[in-house]
């Protein structure tokens, strides 16, 4: 028997068996009755699960996780608006780049790194340019770098600035599995996608709006038509859906909904620490400070004397596909995705086989291991008292 390659990749993700059960169910009118209940369902699982509030919507867009980000231009930006762009990675890079294209005039707030941004530093940027800022665009976790940056206090600072711009967050690697609201944390717009934390296959763009952004949608932007936001927030498919990625969809968020929230970012927090664990103990020191640490994605120095290319192949031929890192950490550092549908025995059979490649890999699996059971020791002794 050929057995599937483990995926430890923070995006595409592991796929539940029950989600691809329900994307093989019979194609059907995305405009007829069947497909409406799943629609309106999905819509209002969504609605709720991102939090934007009675007059606040969700769109979602057959693209992938870069198109959400181009529509979330597309419809709060004219050329010559300007915004603040904030990179603490490559997709943050991406996100003002994208910006930049489509002629916004972009003020690059450029972070180290491996770092998280400081909101404070953000404000300060703000006031220098006498709030003739339309736009934040941050984000939220990086995942080139295994970054979870500060963006519900950041929020919270905005808050309080009288007529402050829209915040726009791209967290695709972020949500679900950690918690970001519209409403209660402040948020204009946020933007996830399929293939992370939603452990559905990729091609869905997730875009959840408040009420202050949907009233700020541009009317008629130059070269907008397919990421017009308007009908997909109305609850319309202005152009063919991907209807399978929907019936996906509806079966993840049951799952999502079964786990509960806070056990879904509990779990995401013990993989981090379990990742953590095994590359100090074995000679992959991670990068990133524990304060900064995303909960979906670890970054991990690659062992001395091998290019991380040449390490991700040998892990590919053992069956284990893992991430190299981006832009100016291409070669120097890998990347264990833990997002979605990842418990802690499947990342610990994953790191298992690193350390078959490892001088310390005992080391590391035994610090692993440890980190995973003092877990359940304490979960067993909260849930006994």
């Amino acid at each position: 028997m050929i057995y599937p390659p483990q995926i430890l990749l923070p995006g595409p993700t592991p796929v539940p068996p029950s989600v691809n059960l329900a994307m093989q169910q019979a194609m059907s009118d995305h405009r007829g009755s069947v497909f409406t209940k799943v629609k309106e369902h999905v819509l209002r699982e969504l609605n709720e699960l991102l939090d934007v509030g009675l007059n606040g919507g969700v769109a979602v867009l057959p693209t992938s996780g870069t198109g959400a980000l181009e529509a979330a231009v597309q419809n709060f930006l004219l050329p010559g608006d300007k915004v603040i762009g904030v990179s603490t990675g490559t997709f943050g890079e991406r996100f003002v780049q994208i910006a930049e294209k489509m002629e916004v005039q972009v003020r690059h707030l450029r972070v180290n790194y491996g770092t998280a941004f400081d909101p404070a530093q953000i404000l300060d940027v703000l006031q220098e340019e006498q709030h003739d800022i339309k736009a934040i665009l941050v984000t939220h976790n990086e995942t080139s770098t295994g970054v979870l940056n500060p963006v519900e206090q950041l929020a919270n600072l905005l808050n309080r600035v009288p007529n402050p711009p829209l915040l726009i967050v791209d967290s695709i690697s972020g949500v679900p599995s950690v918690p970001l609201k519209v409403v209660r944390n402040h948020i204009d717009v946020i933007i996830a996608a399929s293939q992370k934390g939603f452990m559905c296959p990729p091609g869905l763009g997730i875009l959840a709006v408040s009420e202050r952004a949907r009233n700020q949608i541009i009317a008629e932007r130059p070269g907008r038509l397919f990421f017009d936001l308007r009908p997909y927030l109305e609850g319309q498919f202005p152009y063919t859906p991907a209807v399978s990625l929907w019936y996906g969809l509806e079966e993840a968020l049951h799952l999502l909904a079964e786990e509960g929230e806070s056990q879904r970012l509990a779990r995401h927090q013990l993989l981090s620490r379990i990742s953590r664990a095994f590359g100090q103990a074995s000679g992959l020191t991670p990068p990133v400070e524990e304060q900064f640490t995303s909960p979906t994605v670890t970054a991990l120095q690659a062992p001395k004397g091998i290019s991380p290319a040449d390490f991700r192949n040998q892990t590919a031929k053992l069956g284990l596909q893992i991430a190299g890192a981006m832009g100016p950490w291409h070669h120097d550092y890998i990347r264990i995705g833990h997002v979605g549908a990842v418990l802690p025995e499947q990342l610990f059979e994953g790191l298992a086989t690193l350390a078959h490649l490892l001088p310390a890999g005992f080391d590391g699996i035994e610090a692993a291991w440890v980190t995973w059971h003092n877990a359940i020791t304490v979960d067993e002794e909260v849930h006994s008292k």
